[in-house]
């Protein structure tokens, strides 16, 4: 962890590392078994990455590559087969996904360095319209713009250079990263969003009449669900006449664009650079890789992977397993390529 930009909140027992985790102290498994380890006199001092792993530092293992012999002390979130793996001298804690569970760990502890305090604070340079309602314990930072009637709630953190425009509303707990720009839209409570995102601008519709071209006036609006991330530099459009719905938890990397009207159902997973082009609608749980590119009017059911780089052009159905361009089930779509490795094969050698 890089202590100039983050800080552990508070002193942190092994004890409270288990509470968090919800597992019962006896599990874990520590050097040696004759021996008693008191747990309550164990600190964190640090989190790290597996390589880096020293006495009163946590971190976790899952890459069966790494060099595991060079790693002799600390604390360890691992799966319980893999102990035998690791030096006997670190402490062992079960989990069956270690990954998650140090995720955890860093949300619950960890924080910026630069965390703003819990009072309203308003920077000098920002602009704040007289009919903005604004919460308890709200930082609005350097050249933020709040326009008329937003709505701004409890315990939201507003970086500089946001603008937020007229009638919108950002729930309480959010984040709004530097340079954020938002119309027309909607947040719910406990939504992030990173630097450089633009949501609820007008969608790309038009009516072609050469130098007569006009952009189609969207009068929708953009809701985004409870619990919601998204990140740096995506674009999301408001719909055209009705909503462009985001859902609750859903994950939203970096550089990713959402067409107007499309509906993202709870839980979704967005990699970078995934493209939805208008009223693309992805049912609960789907997964799309990066640099998806899904046609618009198209419908992903509910529980579907598609693979990074495929391009949809057809709707798919519950459970979908999905790559290629155009995209099909994953499975013909693997023997395609292996008959086409076999074609080749077989020209060269004529």
């Amino acid at each position: 962890m890089n202590k100039d930009f983050f800080k552990i909140v508070n002193k942190i027992n092994l004890l409270d590392i288990l509470r968090v985790l919800d597992i019962p102290k006896e599990d874990v498994f520590t050097k040696k078994d004759d021996v008693i380890i008191s747990l309550e006199n164990i600190y964190i001092e640090d989190f790290v990455s597996f390589e880096n792993l020293k006495k009163n530092k946590l971190s976790f293992f899952t890459n069966m590559k790494c060099n595991i012999k060079n790693v002799s002390s600390g604390i360890c979130i691992a799966e319980k087969k893999n102990f035998k793996l690791l030096n006997k001298d670190i402490i062992k804690i079960p989990f069956s996904n270690p990954k998650l569970g140090f995720s955890k760990i860093l949300k619950q502890y960890v924080t910026v360095n630069q965390q703003h305090n819990k009072e309203n604070k308003i920077h000098p340079s920002a602009i704040v319209h007289k009919t903005a309602k604004i919460g308890k314990n709200v930082f609005i930072g350097a050249y933020s713009i709040i326009c008329e009637d937003v709505i701004i709630e409890d315990n939201t953190y507003i970086s500089e250079r946001v603008t937020i425009s007229s009638n919108c509303k950002v729930g309480k707990e959010c984040f709004i990263g530097g340079g954020v720009v938002i119309e027309c839209t909607i947040l719910n409570q406990k939504v992030n969003i990173a630097h450089n995102t633009v949501l609820g601008k007008i969608g790309f519709g038009f009516i072609p009449e050469n130098t007569n071209t006009i952009l189609t006036p969207h009068v929708g609006s953009l809701i985004i669900g409870e619990g919601t991330n998204i990140g740096s530099g995506c674009t999301i459009d408001r719909g055209l006449l009705d909503e462009t719905l985001i859902g609750k938890y859903v994950m939203i990397d970096n550089q990713v664009h959402i067409g107007h009207n499309c509906v993202i159902d709870d839980f979704c997973i967005l990699a970078g650079k995934v493209g939805l082009s208008g009223s693309v609608v992805l049912e609960k749980n789907v997964i799309l890789g990066g640099d998806v590119s899904v046609k618009d009017n198209i419908r992903i059911g509910e529980g579907s992977i598609v693979a990074g780089a495929s391009k949809v052009f057809n709707s798919f159905p519950k459970a979908s397993k999905i790559g290629g361009s155009p995209a099909q089930d994953i499975n013909s779509w693997k023997r395609l390529i292996a008959s086409q490795r076999l074609i080749n094969k077989k020209r060269k050698k004529n």
